[in-house]
Parts: structure tokens; C-alpha cells; sequence
């Protein structure tokens, strides 16, 4: 039982005021935990046969999961730039992220995190480094809270070692001057669900009492940007604990999906002398029902010798009606967690999967996750200001009294190849953005490498000039006088394609194979080009230059 802690807390603390939350531990985030652990209340189903009603687990597609990881990878998914305006403070932090593992566990910290309702990352010293502990939010009781973050808590952290269980647990809080508190008690058991005797903290090399020379608290508390409909604690809420019926709807209906396979596998009636009977032990009748298990044949007692006749009666699976079904509720399942219809899937061949066409700045998902992010942003300073003052205060951080942290995310919009291209043509053309930059964005590539494309482009121009499209004749001209007929080149390649091109891939495909014509390109330089200025293999490619040769 989560509310576990609380009775924990009281213990260890007598004099501080634990609020009495053990509802919502137990009733919140326990059952969120479960569901997050694929471990549901409605997993196990009775079922109904031949041999007896017996209990069976249920086939699941578990996406309360899904949905806290792809949350997660949004948010954060290590495309996050954590930047801290002294240099030296910079280099300390990077070490001391790097040897806590963070940016590892981080991802799958804030995966748990938005399936509880929140979860912390404590601060403390171990062999004189700062020491990062990520707890979920069965771990962790608020204490005290301002308008801008969590400033007080209690934590709760099990250790197992030599067969016995240690429980740790930790007030942060202020003292007289206004300071940063820890005070720490530890306590021993031989179980895993029980609190036992109190133990020197000693033990495990912990202070029972720490007084910092600071104010900042040694923790960094997270929760997801929704409002907590369900208690007025300032715990945060699970961002399925609004979809608990949802999440159970899409379980059923994957599972139905799953034993379609089972009841709807091949059939075939038989007569029933050719099958072996089951005498019913209460009316001593010889009996055959249909059930689950049954293999393939099955019996059907005929009266009429031109009856016995051995009949397929397979059904008919139904796939389509349920990969529509599980789409449809993964639908109201994104329109219930803030994201866009589609984002996430059910296909046939790969299971749950998410969206990637282009999310563009006014999407459901993009507003969800930048709200998110903003309180992420938060838990990330805050942890950092956690590490410099502990840093300073064990002085392998420089004392120096300003500084700024900024936290940096890659926006995570998708976009194709074509939508980058078409973007800066239309802004290059408008005056609203240098050549330069546009060939740096497209390219992906630095300065240096921009400036030596468009020197090849420049020197290239001689050559494009000369060459002229006479619309009368359907034909590309070039100075050697070479006709490129236009009309069955494209309708060559839209036969090989297997589809209509537009007028860029048109312009594209005739401007290369003039060049070619001329000498200009390689066939190897030809085929790549055409392969990606129309979308097709570079064997279709090659096909379509060795076409118009014949």
C-alpha cells in the first residue's frame, strides 16, 4: 500500500504536521502505478469451457504505457539543452550529470513521472560528489510549497543489503535563519512492506542532521502540466487518470482481437462417430460442446447416411473491424491527454504506433507538449541550482553569485524533405531570407559547405542559361542541339513511378536528363538525382534514363 509513507513519515517525524493523504496514495497513484505497470485491475477475466470456468490474464496493449513514453520522448527524449552562463559552473555541472547517469535515466524518470502524477530528484552528498536519487511520487510527500516551486518535503528511499531492508527518510526543510534542513532517520526490517526498528544512520554513511549555509532546497520536483480534478493536494495527477475507461476499453478490444484468432480458427464438421465423446458426469449423456480449446474438427451427429458429410466451417476473421475500433478509441484517448487525433495508431503489422507526418505549431500535440515542457523547464533550473550551491558549498563549484540557467528543447516538429525545400524557395523568392541560409538549412550543413554549393550553382549557371524550353515543341534544347522529348520522358516516368508528378519533379526530371544527355552528369549522378527529385527506387530511376536512350 503506497499510503505506506505517510504512516512512515509520522513515524520517523512525530513534530512535523503529515498531512493526511493516504487516500490518494492508495486510491491514485497505487491504481495509476498498476495500469502504468501493466498490471491493471480488469487483467484478469473469467472464462467459460468444456473443462470448467477458470481465470485467465487478458491480452493487452498496454497504452497507458505507450502513452507516458512517447510523452516522455516529446518533452524530452535527450533533445534538451541544459546551458549555464559561467563557463566553469558549465563544466562542473556536465561532470556531475554525467556521472549520475541523467541524461539515461532521465527519459524514463519522466515516463513514470507522468503516469503518477510527479515524481523528484533528490540531492545529497556521498564520498564528498553530489549525488542524484530519482524517486517516483510514492516516494515523496510535499511539505511545503510556494507560488514559484516545492520547497519542502519528505523523502522516503529503500535500500536492500544483506538480506535486510533499509528505509531512509528524509525532511527537508528550513531552519531558524531560513535555511536548508535535512534531517534523516533511518530504519531496519526483514520485510520489504514494513517500517521495523530505527537504526543509526551511520549505517549507510548518513548525517542525521545537515544545516546548509543556503536557502535552496537539495530536491527538484516535477509534475504534469494538467490540473488535479481528483484532490486538492498539490501533487500533481496522472495524465491517464482521466481515461481509466478508455484505457480499459482499448484492452478489451485488443484482446478480443488477439482470441479472434482462437474462436475463429479453422473448422471443420465431421461426424460425430469420427470424433471421441465426453460423457456428462451429472446425467450420464455423451455430449460434444463447442469451446475455446477445441482443436480443429468438430462433431455433428447426423441422423441421414447422406448427411455425414465432412464440412468446412471456418469463419472469417475479423481484422479490419478491430484495427478500426482500436484506432477509434486511441483517437479519444488523444483527445483526452491533449493530443492530436492519429498521433497515435493501431496497424495490423506493428502494433501502437506514433505519428510522422507534420506536426505543425498550432497542433493539439504541439501546444500539449510545449506546456509540458515549460514545467519541465522549471524542474531542470531547479535542479541545477540544487547542484551549483551544493557544489559550492563543497568547493568543487566556483562561488560566483550570478549566473543564469536556460534550458534549451529541439522544437520536435516533423517536417519532410520537400515541406524544408518548398519553405525557404517560397522565402528566398519573397526577399525574406539569403540564399545562403536557405542552402545551410536544406544541405543541413555548416557555413563553409553552404558557400561552396552555391559557387558550384554559380559556376553551373553558364550551362542552365543556355539551355531553353520551347513549350511548341515539347522539348528541352541545349547548345549541342540535343532534344530531350519531354512529353514521353515524363509520361515514361510516370509509368514507372506509378503516379502523376508535379511540376518540380517535371522541371527537375528534364533539367537532368538534358544535362546527362550532354555529358554533363554521370549515370550514377543522374540515376541519384531523379531517385530523389521524384520519390522512387534508383533502380526505377535507372530504368527511366535507360528508357528514353532506347
Amino acid at each position: 500500500m503506497y499510503s505506506g509513507i505517510i504512516t512512515d513519515a509520522a513515524r520517523a517525524f512525530p513534530e512535523a504536521a503529515v498531512p493526511s493523504a493516504e487516500g490518494y496514495y492508495d486510491d491514485m497513484i497505487s491504481l495509476c502505478d498498476s495500469i502504468y505497470r501493466g498490471e491493471p485491475p480488469w487483467k484478469i477475466v473469467r472464462r467459460s469451457g468444456l473443462y470448467g470456468k477458470s481465470d485467465r490474464e487478458m491480452s493487452m496493449v498496454n497504452a497507458a504505457k505507450v502513452l507516458c513514453d512517447q510523452m516522455a520522448d516529446m518533452t524530452f527524449g535527450q533533445q534538451a539543452d541544459i546551458i549555464v552562463s559561467d563557463r566553469e559552473k558549465q563544466d562542473y555541472l556536465n561532470r556531475v550529470l554525467q556521472k549520475n547517469a541523467f541524461w539515461d535515466r532521465m527519459t524514463g524518470f519522466f515516463s513514470r513521472a507522468y503516469a503518477l502524477g510527479g515524481g523528484a530528484v533528490r540531492v545529497y552528498i556521498a564520498d564528498g560528489e553530489p549525488v542524484l536519487d530519482y524517486l517516483g511520487a510514492e516516494s515523496f510527500i510535499p511539505m511545503g510549497w510556494s507560488s514559484r516551486a516545492m520547497e519542502e518535503g519528505i523523502f522516503r528511499s529503500v535500500i536492500r543489503r544483506s538480506g535486510k531492508y533499509y528505509r531512509l527518510l528524509e525532511y527537508h526543510s528550513r531552519n531558524e535563519e531560513g535555511n536548508t534542513r535535512v534531517r534523516s532517520r533511518l530504519f531496519v526490517s526483514d520485510s520489504r512492506y514494513e517500517l521495523g526498528s530505527e537504526e543509526d544512520t551511520a549505517v549507510l554513511g548518513v548525517q542525521p542532521e545537515v544545516n546548509y549555509p543556503f536557502a535552496v532546497p537539495m530536491f527538484s520536483y516535477f509534475h504534469p502540466a494538467c490540473g488535479n480534478n481528483i484532490s486538492d493536494s498539490c501533487l500533481g495527477l496522472s495524465v491517464f487518470a482521466n481515461c481509466r475507461d478508455t484505457l480499459r476499453s482499448l484492452d478489451i478490444a485488443f484482446d478480443s482481437y488477439g482470441r479472434e484468432f482462437i474462436l475463429g480458427r479453422k473448422r471443420i464438421i465431421v461426424p460425430s462417430s469420427c470424433i471421441r465423446t465426453t460423457v456428462d458426469p451429472d446425467i450420464g449423456n455423451v455430449l460434444r460442446y463447442f469451446d475455446a480449446d477445441d482443436e480443429v474438427y468438430q462433431a455433428l451427429k447426423c441422423d441421414e447416411d447422406k448427411d455425414l458429410n465432412i464440412t468446412d466451417n471456418t469463419m472469417s476473421i475479423r481484422v479490419d473491424e478491430h484495427v478500426s475500433s482500436i484506432n477509434a478509441l486511441l483517437n479519444i484517448l488523444c483527445a483526452q491527454t491533449g493530443l492530436s487525433a492519429g498521433y497515435l495508431s493501431f496497424d495490423r503489422s506493428g502494433g501502437v504506433k506514433t505519428a510522422t507526418e507534420i506536426i505543425s505549431e498550432n497542433s493539439k500535440t504541439y501546444r500539449t507538449a510545449k506546456t509540458h515542457k515549460n514545467m519541465l523547464a522549471e524542474a531542470l533550473k531547479q535542479l541545477v541550482r540544487s547542484l551549483v550551491s551544493l557544489g559550492v558549498y563543497l568547493k568543487i563549484c566556483p562561488d560566483i553569485a550570478d549566473y543564469t540557467v536556460d534550458v534549451a528543447f529541439a522544437d520536435n516538429i516533423i517536417e519532410d524533405d520537400n515541406t524544408i525545400i518548398d519553405n525557404n524557395i517560397k522565402l528566398v523568392t519573397a526577399g525574406l531570407k539569403s540564399k545562403l541560409s536557405a542552402v545551410m538549412e536544406i544541405m543541413k550543413c555548416d557555413e563553409a559547405a553552404a558557400r561552396k554549393e552555391l559557387e558550384k550553382i554559380k559556376n553551373e549557371s553558364s550551362v542552365v542559361d543556355d539551355m531553353a524550353f520551347d513549350p511548341s515543341a515539347g522539348s528541352m534544347k541545349t547548345s549541342q542541339n540535343a532534344n530531350v522529348s519531354t512529353e514521353a520522358v515524363v509520361e515514361q516516368a510516370e509509368d514507372t513511378a506509378g503516379k502523376t508528378l508535379n511540376g518540380a519533379q517535371t522541371q527537375s526530371l528534364i533539367a537532368v536528363m538534358s544535362q546527362y544527355k550532354q555529358g554533363l552528369l554521370s549515370i550514377g549522378q543522374a540515376v541519384n538525382i531523379i531517385s530523389v527529385a521524384i520519390g522512387i527506387s534508383k533502380e526505377d530511376a535507372k530504368k527511366i534514363i535507360e528508357g528514353d536512350e532506347d
